[in-house]
């Protein structure tokens, strides 16, 4: 009988995995996968391109009652679920403890050939943990800038659009590192925590935003996600990560609104866990799978599929 929440959460993380891959396999897909773990109020997302290298992207929760346990317990078996003894590229967007806490477990257990960073000095012990991690693997250490180009190899790239050195910032949620992850026609934007202000920066600077799927900025916050935010990137599909019942009241209720104005069909993981976008980069198919605490209901809840042509 399993009497820890940590290990139920690790059987479902690897069970989830195991039904995911397998269905993609059955059915043919042998494209990019980008998958937000709930990780109750924080972030982690899990990219797997076609040859089959490993993007990951955050790895922190403010919801565990050891917040540090999150990378060993959740993020790493999920990875070896999914045959992945070696991370080839992470990403950490900004040292907060809901995006760092559980970093320094999952590269002690995966480490990374690359580690992206912001490079902010930030006086915490999850961040300091994770930089010795860093250290003891070896890893390549980056700083992010906007316009840096992260290509894999195999049609699958990131160009950072923030941090922009040219503009200074007090912020860390607005130092963020935010990504446009694209592959063919398919493209995805990955907002961490930043707010209007970044927004506003990034669509001032020129930079190419349209994507069809939108990680919804700051877990959903009222001070991300602006109109015009929303009408110059032009999702199909959003996700928010954030954790159930959390005590910031995230997703906020004017930011699911706007979504919905906007016409955007909106995934959350504190009411459906894990959510997987795969594509062939012609199509975009969404699967969603029930929350980590729930063993005995773990099952798909739901899929389809989604054209990535604009008007």
């Amino acid at each position: 009988m399993l009497r820890s929440k940590g290990w139920r959460i690790v059987l479902v993380a690897a069970v989830a995995a195991a039904a995911i891959w397998s269905y993609a396999f059955l059915s043919g897909e042998h494209g990019l996968a980008v998958t937000f773990l709930d990780v109750g109020e924080g972030a982690c997302t899990v990219i797997r391109t076609p040859s089959g290298k490993t993007i990951v992207v955050d790895c922190g929760t403010s919801s565990w009652r050891k917040p540090e346990s999150v990378g060993k317990k959740l993020v790493a078996p999920y990875l070896q679920s999914l045959g992945v003894d070696t991370i080839d590229v992470a990403i950490l967007t900004h040292p907060h403890a809901d995006h760092v806490s559980g970093y320094a477990g999952l590269l002690r257990a995966k480490p990374a050939r690359i580690v992206i960073d912001i490079g902010e000095k930030h006086a915490s012990p999850h961040y300091t943990a994770f930089l010795k991690s860093v250290e003891l693997c070896n890893a390549t250490y980056r700083v992010a800038r906007a316009g840096q180009l992260i290509d894999m190899g195999d049609g699958v790239s990131l160009r950072v659009l923030n941090p922009d050195p040219a503009r200074a910032e007090s912020d860390l949620n607005e130092s963020s590192i935010v990504l446009r992850l694209t592959y063919g026609e398919a493209a995805f934007l990955l907002a961490a925590d930043a707010g209007d202000d970044t927004e506003r920066s990034i669509l001032a600077g020129g930079a190419e935003v349209a994507s069809q799927v939108l990680q919804v900025g700051h877990h959903g916050s009222a001070g991300s996600t602006s109109p015009e935010w929303l009408a110059a990137v032009k999702p199909k599909l959003a996700v928010i990560s954030c954790g159930r019942r959390n005590e910031y009241g995230h997703p906020s209720r004017e930011t699911t609104d706007r979504l919905r104005a906007f016409g955007v069909r909106t995934y959350r993981t504190d009411l459906h866990g894990a959510v997987e976008f795969t594509t062939n980069g012609k199509s975009i198919s969404v699967r969603t799978f029930r929350h980590p605490g729930n063993v005995a209901g773990l099952g798909l809840l739901g899929s389809h599929l989604e054209g990535i042509s604009r008007q």
